[in-house]
């Protein structure tokens, strides 16, 4: 099974290096998600609802073209 990895930084948040990683995607995903609601709450509050939900789109989207390595596949 390959590792699964997701930074800040592959969503767009270029000032912080935490990175979720695990084998199961539904638990990086969330483990993510749960990262930006707690470590990036003022960020959150200071988008749209619209932008606050494509920045949560992005980490579904980023884990779903990437093999795991951290680098997205271009298809």
């Amino acid at each position: 099974m390959k590792m699964k990895i997701v930074k800040c930084s592959d969503v767009g948040i270029s000032n912080c290096d935490y990175i979720a990683l695990g084998n199961d995607l539904g638990e990086v995903e969330q483990n993510m998600l749960d990262h930006i609601e707690n470590e990036h709450k003022s960020l959150l509050e200071s988008m749209t609802g619209d932008e606050a939900h494509l920045l949560k789109h992005r980490v579904s989207t980023f884990l779903g073209r990437s093999c795991g390595c951290g680098r997205v596949h271009v298809l």
